[in-house]
């Protein structure tokens, strides 16, 4: 499954790849995601630019107690868990969307803002998520 350069940067920061072991620092939250994006976007980032340049330069301004720089660095070097993740998802019939991706449903942005989930997950046509009507969204975990 190929996937953008952004939506490798938004799944390695927010999605679990397999059962996480305690200690680990774990994938961010939703509410957590938006505050950063927010953060990132407003400086003119993106999240793929943490991937190719320095993470620690473009964080510099970064202060949360939360959502420190070396869990950011930590989530960010999960490389070869994504790669193995995005083969089963694709080996599965699943398709990943982030919300910087075109097919990312505009209406599920608008309503939710900043708490939109950061990734969807399904199967099927994607083209039916920006069509009028009701749908169900159900989540997926992968352990």
């Amino acid at each position: 499954m190929q996937v953008s350069n952004q939506a490798q940067a938004v799944l390695l920061l927010t999605s679990h790849f397999t059962k996480s072991d305690r200690g680990e620092p774990r994938p961010l939250s939703t509410h957590e995601w938006g505050k950063f994006a927010y953060w990132l976007k407003d400086r003119g980032l993106q999240p793929a630019s943490l991937l190719s340049d320095d993470p620690r330069r473009l964080l510099s301004g970064w202060i949360d107690q939360g959502i420190t720089q070396d869990r950011i660095e930590y989530l960010f070097g999960r490389g070869g868990a994504l790669g193995l993740a995005l083969e089963k998802w694709q080996r599965a019939g699943l398709w990943v969307l982030t919300r910087s991706d075109f097919e990312y449903p505009e209406r599920l942005k608008k309503r939710l803002k900043l708490e939109a989930p950061p990734v969807l997950f399904g199967c099927g046509s994607r083209s039916l998520l920006n069509g009028r009507g009701r749908s169900i969204l159900l989540g997926v975990s992968i352990l």
